[in-house]
């Protein structure tokens, strides 16, 4: 039985318990988001954050910065939205003369709804964090939803990025879950030799349809997290020919995404929870 991931469900089944929770609260729950230059891509991207935080009571505010800002401008504004903000986030990508983890690191781990920053990541390599890094969180989410068992089969994991790959070895790494992982170093014949032998495939490299039906065996399990734009279309690392020979696969868009989008909601409310000290 081929199983076509629908992560709009799975979102939905999701924000259906946070919204239980924020109407049961009167202490409001704010959400911020640092925000640098203009992209049209990231633009929409974050009206969709916007949109989902609001639907279920969150107060979302963006705070936009000029591309021109400078380092200390912005990590002087981050320090003073941090006083009062539940959550927060920095959208990246972020200019080049500013130092992406030094900006990063400045959002307290405990308000790091991202799970980007140094402490916040050590923090959740140790179990001390009760945040999930939002696409690492989304993976476990269909994991859960579909009942499907890692212990004892082949992962190959594609892609080191701090997005997906990385944050995604840290939860292997902290479970004991045993995996190959590829790189763009990673000899041609080997990687192609990994892939044909794995049963569940993870992916995160942002090239389009790098991996094609040739590559995958019967009945593995596809979980693509890399999107990238290819002719004015949204696609992701894996063909959409190779969902043929899947026992279950994510498309792009439409599989990842939208439960990426929840699972960061569930951060913020939970970063709220500690903030006011609401019981768990």
């Amino acid at each position: 039985m081929h199983i076509l991931v629908d992560g709009n469900r799975i979102a939905q089944e999701i924000k259906a318990k946070l919204l239980a929770y924020t109407q049961s609260v009167s202490v409001p729950i704010s959400f911020h988001i640092i925000y640098v230059g203009s992209d049209p891509v990231i633009d929409n991207f974050i009206k969709y954050k916007k949109a989902f935080g609001e639907s279920i009571h969150v107060d979302v505010t963006v705070h936009h910065f000029d591309e021109q800002v400078t380092q200390e401008d912005l990590l002087s504004s981050i320090h003073v939205i941090a006083l009062t903000a539940d959550a927060m986030i920095v959208q990246l990508p972020l200019p080049s003369h500013l130092d992406r983890q030094v900006i990063l690191d400045a959002i307290p781990a405990e308000k790091d709804v991202d799970v980007l920053g140094t402490k916040s990541r050590v923090q959740f390599r140790e179990h001390a964090s009760l945040f999930f890094p939002p696409v690492t969180g989304s993976i476990v989410a269909i994991f859960d939803h579909y009942d499907v068992l890692l212990e004892g089969k082949h992962i190959v994991l594609v892609g080191n990025g701090s997005l997906v790959g990385y944050p995604t070895t840290l939860w292997f790494e902290r479970e004991g879950i045993t995996y190959d992982l590829v790189t763009k170093d990673t000899d041609v014949h080997l990687r192609d030799r990994l892939l044909r032998n794995a049963n569940v495939v993870i992916t995160g490299a942002g090239v389009p349809h790098m991996i094609t039906s040739d590559m995958v065996k019967e009945g593995a399990v596809l979980i693509d997290a890399g999107t990238s734009e290819a002719d004015r279309k949204i696609q992701g690392d894996i063909h959409p020919q190779a969902f043929n020979k899947a026992l279950l696969a994510t498309p792009v868009p439409g599989g990842i995404g939208p439960i990426t989008i929840a699972v960061l909601y569930q951060n913020v409310i939970t970063a709220h929870k500690q903030f006011h000290d609401v019981p768990r």
